[in-house]
């Protein structure tokens, strides 16, 4: 729906989206490692704050909607730069937690910015797009809808947080349905396949990898075009193609080592198996792969869960909360 449209409520996505928050909130009650459980309201557990939260976004989402349209329509922008001025006030007044100066710090209350910059952005790339005349065939209209979207990124990657930064490329995905060329969402797949082919079987062997692709897709556009007595591929064409990906690899390396966090890195080289360390850097991900294991296909039960109940997986009420829902309520 664009800005400026007549609200239609789909209440089979609210449905979902209610049953989602319900399976997500039994999943960080059933993760807190207490004895004995206290009132759903209590805000010294984290079920308790979530509870609390859950309730106030509710409430919000209801004033939300009941809002005017045209409201959102005519501060669309106002309301994009204030967030983007809120991710900037982090470098000087945000508090660092885990590593990453991505909060600001009310008393006990915490709030993250980047999680409205993502409502923002949405609002202002549909305020855009709801032009006369604005499509996104024209180069300079992609480009402004371009530097609304990876503004906030660039902004959030240095505090440093690029998992939350890597969440606006979902935007890329929606900009298609809204005439953007598969082009531009291929180049996105290559980039990151060849950032982790480099990063898992190194830059040299990815590199030569690449240079043969150019060089077969070279010699079929010849072949085909000598078939049709058409002009001849530019040759130039190709070999910058094949230098811009090749240096593009070699560059992962820096990238990995010098804008990534230590957190991030040990979870890439984990996952990529360039380091085993079960007792150490390994031992989330291994506690995650024995609670799910334990669940299998059915689930141990609600508040059953051996794994779960033991406390044996670290943060499971935020990052590993998926491992609780897999042991007790099954895949």
């Amino acid at each position: 729906m664009r800005i400026g449209d007549k609200p239609k409520y789909d209440f089979y996505t609210i449905f979902i989206f209610l049953g989602l928050i319900t399976i997500g909130w039994l999943a960080i009650y059933s993760s807190v490692n207490v004895e004995t459980y206290s009132s759903i309201w209590d805000m010294n557990v984290e079920y308790g704050k979530q509870f609390i939260w859950i309730a106030l976004a509710l409430l919000l989402i209801v004033i939300i909607l009941a809002i005017e349209p045209k409201f959102y329509e005519r501060f669309a922008g106002v309301i994009y730069v204030v967030s983007m001025l809120s991710l900037l006030g982090l470098f000087v007044f945000g508090k660092e937690i885990s590593g990453a100066r991505s909060w600001y710090s009310f008393g006990s209350v915490g709030l993250q910015p980047s999680e409205f910059a993502k409502f923002a952005t949405a609002l202002a790339v549909a305020k855009y797009l709801s032009q006369l005349n604005v499509t996104l065939k024209n180069k300079k209209h992609l480009l402004i809808v371009g530097g609304i979207i990876l503004l906030p990124p660039l902004l959030i990657i240095p505090q440093p947080d690029p998992g939350s930064a890597l969440v606006y490329s979902a935007f890329f995905f929606t900009l298609y349905r809204e005439g953007l060329s598969l082009w531009f969402l291929t180049l996105g797949l290559l980039a990151v396949g060849l950032f982790v082919g480099a990063l898992a079987i190194g830059p040299i062997v990815v590199s030569i990898s690449v240079l043969v692709v150019v060089v077969v897709m070279y010699l079929l556009s010849r072949k085909r075009k000598h078939k049709k007595r058409l002009a001849p591929p530019r040759k130039w064409l190709y070999i910058i193609t094949a230098f811009l990906a090749i240096g593009y690899t070699f560059s992962t390396q820096f990238v990995f080592e010098n804008v990534l966090s230590d957190r991030h890195r040990n979870r890439i080289d984990i996952i990529l198996g360039r380091v085993e360390d079960n007792k150490g850097i390994g031992y989330n991900l291994n506690q995650s792969l024995i609670t799910i294991g334990h669940g299998g296909w059915t689930g141990t039960g609600l508040l059953k869960g051996s794994q779960t109940q033991g406390g044996y997986v670290p943060e499971q009420h935020t990052d590993f909360v998926f491992t609780a829902i897999a042991e007790e309520l099954g895949l």
